[in-house]
């Protein structure tokens, strides 16, 4: 390497000083902290989806939401997770979140700590003709300028039938699964994936030039996501571990101890960044033939093992849905030690596809959570165990 693009390489680095980043997620890998209980107390839907008017009082502890497909359960969960995210799981234009003919819509809860604050959180949407939707959120009624700021506001982890995907789907979809929960744990690692996002479109538009690009153009890309790739990297590799010390315990339970599951993290190249130029530079033509780079962080993987074999391939469907859980509900546990406090759990029909001992065991994990939001189709048997049991009917709840 040359001495001046070793000083690039060094002031890419910089950018992104890893001593900074790992003191923010150095509770990642952090054990058996309980941290203090955070509790959603009072929720607020205001023309949400088929929600015309709902204000509730919430209790800790399993909250269940029974009710027939098309009632609301689904949508009560989204709006909690819009609150954790900003992001919804089910629409692909905000437009969808107003109520029909609806010109705006609110979202607002109250969130409680053990150690007596309170949290309050607010999205509001409003219909602004060609513009479509516009959206405010606001923290104990200051709004936030962006919207990385509601990132990991308040921990909650999310499983719906779609997870399946996590176990079944490509590659793409384990990596988003990390990296939407290293965000929420890290805005240091928000602004370095953003930042090799941008880098990597920037350099995939210059590989597709006409004509071709020189080594010499190339040469400051492949360095800024070098510098990049090693901050990214080795902060996967420690989540996967923090994980997989969660994901032990929870399969485990699951299955009753007959089968182990493994996470394995697969990096495409190796995070030292000379290493990963070394491989940058031995693929440019690759890279110039196809018009995008074939090596980086974007092309890694999470590779899960049952028994040393691979869950994908030779898994039922019974063991991928349990995997999936396994993995939402470990996402939980490091949000919370990250956090040092308790995060939210929430399950959008988790319990149809297991068979009762499963789904018995299940209930049983959920006990060690402090707030659990499980929709379900099929009222409990002992209707009496649970006090925070709602039907859902028509966009509105009904104690049990």
């Amino acid at each position: 390497m040359s001495r001046d693009s070793e000083r690039r390489l060094n002031m890419a680095w910089l950018v992104f000083d890893t001593g900074r980043v790992g003191a923010c997620e150095r509770r990642v890998a952090g054990r058996g902290h309980e941290g203090w209980a955070v509790v959603l107390e009072h929720l607020e839907l205001v023309d949400f989806r088929n929600y015309r008017e709902l204000d509730l009082r919430l209790p800790s502890g399993l909250v269940l939401l029974v009710g027939e497909n098309a009632q609301g359960k689904t949508a009560l969960l989204e709006a909690l997770y819009l609150l954790g995210t900003s992001r919804s799981f089910r629409a692909s234009r905000e437009a969808e979140l107003l109520g029909w003919g609806c010109q705006k819509a609110r979202v607002r809860a109250l969130f409680r700590r053990d150690r007596g604050s309170t949290r309050e959180l607010e999205i509001n949407w409003i219909r602004a003709g060609e513009r479509g939707v516009e959206r405010r959120i606001l923290r104990n009624g200051t709004p936030l300028r962006r919207l990385a700021d509601l990132l990991g506001e308040v921990p909650m982890a999310l499983f719906t039938p779609a997870d399946l995907g996590l176990i079944q789907g490509a590659p793409q979809g384990r990596r988003r699964f990390l990296d939407l929960l290293l965000c929420k744990i890290s805005p240091l690692y928000l602004s370095a994936l953003t930042r090799y996002g941008s880098v990597l479109r920037q350099r995939n538009e210059l590989l597709r030039r006409r004509p071709a690009p020189s080594s010499a153009e190339l040469e400051p890309w492949d360095e800024q996501l070098a510098a990049l790739s090693a901050i990214l990297v080795p902060r996967r590799q420690e989540v996967v571990y923090s994980l997989q010390e969660a994901v032990t315990g929870i399969f485990g339970r699951l299955s009753e101890g007959r089968t182990d599951l493994c996470l394995t993290y697969r990096p495409a190249v190796p995070p030292e960044p000379e290493r990963f130029l070394s491989v940058l530079r031995a693929r440019r033509r690759e890279d110039l033939a196809r018009g995008s780079t074939q090596a980086g962080p974007h092309r890694d993987d999470l590779e899960l093992l049952l028994d040393e074999r691979s869950l994908q391939r030779y898994g039922s469907q019974g063991q991928h849905r349990s995997a999936a859980l396994a993995l939402r509900l470990a996402e939980a546990r490091v949000m919370g030690e990250n956090a040092e406090e308790t995060a939210l759990v929430l399950l959008d029909d988790c319990l149809s596809e297991l068979d009762v001992g499963r789904g018995q065991r299940l209930l049983e994990i959920l006990g060690g959570y402090r707030q659990v939001f499980l929709t379900t189709t099929t009222p409990p048997p002992n209707l009496s165990d649970y006090a925070g049991l709602f039907r859902v009917v028509a966009g509105s709840l009904e104690k049990a």
